[in-house]
């Protein structure tokens, strides 16, 4: 097996190679197109991402970027950073200072990598409240322990997809053997951190007095712009300082009043100034970076201002924070397999526009619902789910006994049959299943499909594990149920039975009634003899078949012997009578029987928070989904395989091409076997 799977990473090897040339030379092929890549040729790259300290080129096409002093921002701004030669327009609502807090982040950021930073309208104390460097982002001593735990855990899946998403995981790994050399950091060679972690409850120390530029606002005449000044400075800077330097700009609080003169705020002064600014960007596309906030309670999104500023940025961002009373609501939430508490989030982040430009245009968004918290050292931006509803505990127990949930087996499938149950464990607990019902309104399709819902054996093994559920033979507990009845069931079925006679009664009533209205239409009283008889037999017949009729009278014989004509509807409860016990801890006999390693890698990827359906119509086992299915995408292929169960080469190479044309990831994964 492992001879075979060393040729088969030889292929996947050779596969990768091929997919780098491919985009390398689609990089340069859509070197012509206008806009910031247009504007700084390959050589010119390369020299600047080398020379360069805090700049790196972008995994998507090439071109150099830098941090913005926060991780979580770096990655959602598409290049793994924000790109030389781009703008971002950060908003917020209300009067809060979190974009701010992100200023000071970009601005510190450029300090501790040697760029000279600019700081337009604000006095020179601003600089004063920058936050000390803590470390390199990924450095935390007290997670060095846990991560060495996770590694022991560690499922062995294709290694070609174990760095997936990470910046530079694409690279083939050089040597996986233990390593005897000391580490680069101690040695002096390695190159400087590109993005570094900052302490808010400390200050930054400047060593150098001129790497911070703060530009003043000075006073001018209405009919003269007051951002003229700034854009001759910025040039004279830009002008006479290396190619390879790299400038940031940071305008904090764009046209508030407390800062700027209130005539800075008409259009022909304010559009204009970020028109100039777009243009430095242009022509300085591997030395300027710029970053500006804006508040929204000044100058919403609805006004015309707005939208023209929004748009002069290659990049639009919105802060939205909770207010007070929701923000000491949330609760913290435990996430992941050790039960780490998050912070609570501080509000919402709304993307409008990504600086990310390719062959496919440029200005893209996030379709993820994003939240972000700030702590101490850090600023997280990550993905948003609502918690449970205070006092919803059917949605956090299922049952809303706390009980586990029953499963019942036809052989041989595993089935759930109550909406609560099924909506219960696919928010709470990442479990989908098929629904293989047909819909009563619509029996003859098979598009959209209700209840029963089927469940995966591995599905239903993971929630016996967990005690979240237990399996009960249908047939055979009805069977018993029947042969022994409890206590009550003569009451439980004189219930179901007069619930369907008042159901029938009432279908009548309706009959009835509209009989009635169409007798009154036709004037039947006045145009045919008898006609009051006739409604008055109907009124005796309503009165005789509900005690509780709407007409105070004696009832005739004649309407108590109508009482009998009506049939009561048969009612289907949706639960057995009384409800099934659980088996004892000793019954195993209903566990499913799977395979050992499609189980192991079935509970590794659900542990990671992943959604997982059937594969069969991708040709795998599980289709592997980020989120729910139906807001996300699968992302993986995933097939099972044992330690020592060879793999055919071509078996790897035709799932690979099949991931590639369905644009997934072909994933193999089992368990390790351990030798000590």
């Amino acid at each position: 097996m492992r001879a075979v799977a060393n040729k088969a990473d030889l292929r996947f090897y050779m596969l990768d190679s091929r997919e780098s040339l491919a985009q390398r030379d689609l990089a340069e092929a859509y070197s012509g197109l206008s806009g910031p890549p247009s504007q700084l040729g390959k050589t010119e790259s390369e020299r600047l991402t080398s020379s360069t300290p805090g700049v790196r080129p972008s995994p998507l096409d090439g071109r150099p970027t830098t941090s913005t002093g926060t991780s979580s921002l770096d990655d959602l701004l598409g290049h793994s950073g924000l790109a030389v030669g781009a703008s971002v327009l950060i908003e917020e609502d209300g009067t809060t200072e979190f974009g701010t807090t992100l200023l000071r982040y970009f601005a510190a950021e450029g300090i501790v990598q040697g760029q000279k930073v600019h700081v337009v309208g604000v006095p020179e104390s601003w600089g004063k409240e920058l936050p000390a460097v803590a470390g390199p982002i990924g450095y935390d001593a007290t997670k060095a322990e846990s991560s060495k735990e996770v590694n022991k855990e560690r499922m062995k899946i294709a290694w070609r997809y174990e760095r997936l998403g990470e910046f530079g995981a694409g690279m083939p790994a050089v040597d996986r053997g233990p390593k005897t050399n000391p580490p680069l950091e101690k040695t002096g060679l390695a190159p400087p951190a590109f993005c570094h972690s900052f302490d808010l409850t400390k200050r930054l120390s400047i060593q150098d007095p001129t790497a911070m530029n703060f530009i003043a606002i000075r006073p001018v005449p209405d009919h003269f712009s007051p951002f003229e000044y700034v854009i001759e400075r910025l040039k004279d800077e830009l002008s006479s300082s290396a190619s390879t330097a790299v400038h940031r700009l940071i305008i904090p609080n764009l046209l508030s009043p407390v800062l700027f003169p209130p005539h800075a705020s008409k259009p022909q002064h304010v559009l204009k100034f970020l028109h100039a600014i777009r243009a430095l960007l242009r022509k300085y596309p591997a030395q300027l970076v710029a970053m500006i906030t804006l508040p929204l309670l000044l100058y919403p999104q609805s006004t015309g201002l707005t939208r023209w500023m929004e748009l002069l940025c290659d990049g639009v961002i919105e802060l939205s924070p909770f207010p007070h009373w929701i923000d000491t609501a949330l609760p913290s939430t435990a996430s992941g397999a050790g039960g780490v508490v998050e912070e609570k989030p501080q509000g919402i982040v709304k993307v409008h526009r990504l600086p990310v430009f390719s062959e496919k245009g440029g200005g893209g968004t996030s379709a993820d619902d994003l939240a972000f918290t700030v702590s101490r050292r850090k600023f997280i931006i990550k993905p948003f789910n609502l918690p449970p509803v205070e006092g919803d505990t059917e949605a956090q127990k299922g049952d809303g006994d706390g009980k586990p949930t029953k499963i019942s087996k036809h052989v041989p499938r595993y089935l759930l049959f109550d909406i609560k149950t099924v909506s219960w464990l696919r928010r709470a607990h990442n479990i989908l299943g098929v629904l293989i019902g047909s819909l009563p309104q619509s029996p003859q399709q098979n598009v959209f499909l209700g209840l029963p819902l089927e469940l995966q054996p591995e599905e239903v093994k993971l929630l016996i594990e967990k005690d979240l559920a237990f399996v009960v033979d249908d047939l055979d507990s009805h069977i018993k149920a029947q042969n022994a009845p409890p206590k009550g069931l003569k009451e439980y079925r004189a219930d179901v039975k007069r619930e369907g006679l008042v159901a029938a009664i009432a279908v009548e009533r309706q009959k009835r009634q509209r009989t009635k209205e169409a007798l009154q239409r036709l004037n039947i009283r006045q145009s045919t003899p008898g006609g009051d008889d006739i409604i008055e037999t109907l009124r005796d017949n309503e009165g005789a078949n509900n005690e509780d009729s709407l007409f105070d009278r004696p009832q005739s014989r004649a309407s108590q012997a109508s009482s009998s004509d009506v049939a009561p509807f048969t009612s289907t409860p949706t639960t057995s009578y009384p409800p099934i016990a659980p088996p004892s801890r000793e019954t195993t006999a209903l566990i499913p029987d799977v395979n050992t390693a499609s189980f192991a890698l079935f509970k590794h990827l659900h542990k990671q928070g992943y959604f997982l359906l059937p594969g069969l119509r991708f040709g795998c086992q599980f289709t592997v989904y980020p989120g729910d299915p139906l807001r996300f995408h699968s992302h993986f292929l995933a097939v099972s395989a044992a330690w020592d169960e060879e793999i055919d080469l071509l078996d790897i190479v035709g799932g690979g091409r099949l991931g590639t044309g369905v644009k997934k990831a072909w994933m193999i994964g089992g368990p390790e076997e351990k030798t000590y």
